[in-house]
């Protein structure tokens, strides 16, 4: 008498079964990398620029762009914008972004009681936080 027929698996279930064990542990591999490196994301590189001018009721409206040149998101972004040279003393204004990804870029405005026209107007990032 002879013994129950050898089960011999096909060639192809075995390949499958390796790749599937390679991406798998492919997979493992760098969730845990980044789990142990971190995110390593550079900051938020926030830069502004005037967009255009427009006199309304309450002064000169500013219009301007913020733009993230990096892959991380800021929140709470306060943006200022001095205008020297239209008046006696140079003007302050200033306005707070709530958010801009990363990325992208986000529109706003600040009011002048001076013609920016008339000055030299200059925009700049104060400061942000992370989301």
């Amino acid at each position: 008498m002879t013994g129950p027929p050898a089960s011999s698996t096909p060639a192809l279930e075995w390949i499958s079964a390796a790749v599937g064990l390679a991406i798998t542990l492919a997979m493992m591999a760098i969730i845990g990398r980044e789990a142990l490196a971190g995110d390593g994301q550079a900051p938020a590189a926030i830069t502004v620029e005037a967009r255009g001018v427009t006199a309304g009721r309450a002064g000169y409206v500013v219009e301007f762009e913020a733009r993230n040149s990096a892959p991380a998101a800021a929140a709470a972004i306060e943006i200022e914008g001095v205008l020297t040279g239209a008046a006696p003393e140079p003007e302050t204004s200033s306005a707070t972004l709530d958010y801009v990804a990363g990325r992208s870029r986000h529109r706003g405005a600040m009011i002048f009681a001076a013609d920016p026209a008339t000055g030299r107007l200059s925009l700049r990032v104060r400061g942000y936080s992370e989301p």
